[in-house]
């Protein structure tokens, strides 16, 4: 709630918002010591600017890292910090189970530019090791998206630093309340914070946090690019964030509550929450996420497409939308929302099939979930 920001006395409680994008100098050497990074302040909005500073320096906080960059999007912030891990084409070894527009950027963009994307089983750590000889970059998501499996990002670190590999974590669907990867020993941790961060579903932004050389290339190449974070869009990000511990400990407890209550409703084949036992990653998440796995869950229904259609129109509370981490309880289909880039045996091959749904638990009453989607699936 305090980080970002010192507030001192007679100042707004709220900090202000500030759109300009451009700031007035008397003085051409001061100019040229802010410009150059000699000094602190801001002088032209693609650059600087005071809302992005204050959330960057609160998550570099949170996360425990040295220094933070802001984007437009998490898809943006996730370009620019593989470009700053890996300047050059190299292998990128990746979890398979990787959100599709993730994979998208991977095979239809840095792929045709010399880039070598290699997707493993990330539970495998043999497979893993592996896929690390001669790679430049590994990739991985704290929780997959969308059948929330945890990686052990502990031993994948271990790992790749014996090959002098840099791990590079997506930790949106964790956020830094429930993991800190940095603390693990990843080099760089990334965040849509549309999602958990601003949580209301309102903003689009992104963050990419690590070392001060990391961060500062990462920046250097937004700026080139035009991919920094507007000052609303930052303003809201930081609003949010003040929140993000009472809300993603909501999140988890029901998110949990809602797998265990799925199991037992009428037409669920499968359940896929990372602290259920009997899933594939209960132990590892056990231990790297014992205050909870945050929002997201998936299921499967027996009966496919129409199913799920079916569900959907039966709903009262429950929303279709095709993003996560806002205070409401959304579900999302993957196959024609994150993963709609990928064929159909490649989806079947990451066990996301034409019944499974994602579920973004909100921070609504668990009874009120469940019974929605008690009734929803009755008969």
């Amino acid at each position: 709630m305090h980080s970002g920001r010192e507030i001192k006395a007679r100042t707004p409680l709220a900090p202000a918002i500030t759109p300009a994008a451009v700031h007035v100098y008397e003085d051409l050497d001061d100019y040229e010591a802010v410009a150059s990074g000699e000094r602190q302040g801001y002088f032209y909005g693609r650059n600087s600017n005071e809302n992005r500073s204050m959330l960057e320096a609160a998550i570099a906080e949170l996360e425990g890292a040295e220094a933070a960059v802001s984007s437009a999007s998490g898809m943006a912030a996730l370009h620019m910090a593989i470009l700053a891990l890996a300047p050059r084409p190299t292998t990128i070894v990746a979890t398979r189970e990787l959100y599709g527009g993730t994979m998208s950027l991977l095979r239809q963009d840095l792929e045709p530019s010399g880039y070598e994307p290699v997707f493993v089983d990330v539970l495998d750590l043999d497979a893993v090791s592996a896929a690390l000889n001669g790679a430049g970059l590994v990739l991985l998501e704290t929780i997959t998206n969308p059948l929330c499996r945890v990686p052990d990002v502990e031993a994948i670190v271990g790992i790749a630093k014996e090959r002098g590999v840099p791990v590079l974590v997506d930790n949106t669907f964790a956020t830094p309340i429930l993991c800190r990867p940095i603390e693990l020993g990843a080099d760089v941790v990334m965040h849509s914070a549309t999602k958990y961060i601003g949580g209301h579903s309102d903003l689009l932004a992104g963050v990419v946090a690590g070392d001060a050389k990391t961060v500062a290339a990462a920046r250097a190449r937004s700026v080139r690019m035009g991919g920094t974070l507007g000052a609303f869009d930052a303003w809201l990000a930081l609003r949010g964030l003040r929140t993000l511990e009472v809300r993603i400990r909501r999140h988890s407890e029901n998110s949990l509550a809602l797998a265990k209550a799925l199991r037992d409703m009428p037409g669920v084949a499968a359940v896929h929450h990372p602290l259920l036992e009997g899933s594939p990653s209960y132990e590892v998440a056990r231990r790297l996420l014992p205050d909870g796995a945050g929002g997201m869950l998936a299921f499967d229904l027996a009966g496919g497409r129409a199913a799920v259609q079916r569900m959907m129109k039966r709903f009262r509370m429950v929303s279709f939308a095709a993003s996560l981490g806002g205070v409401e309880t959304t579900i999302s289909y993957p196959e024609i929302t994150s993963h709609r880039g990928l064929s159909p045996a490649e989806r079947a091959e990451l066990g996301v099939g034409s019944g499974t749904v994602r579920v973004s638990t909100g921070i609504e009453a668990v009874e009120d979930i469940v019974a929605d989607f008690e009734q929803a699936l009755a008969g």
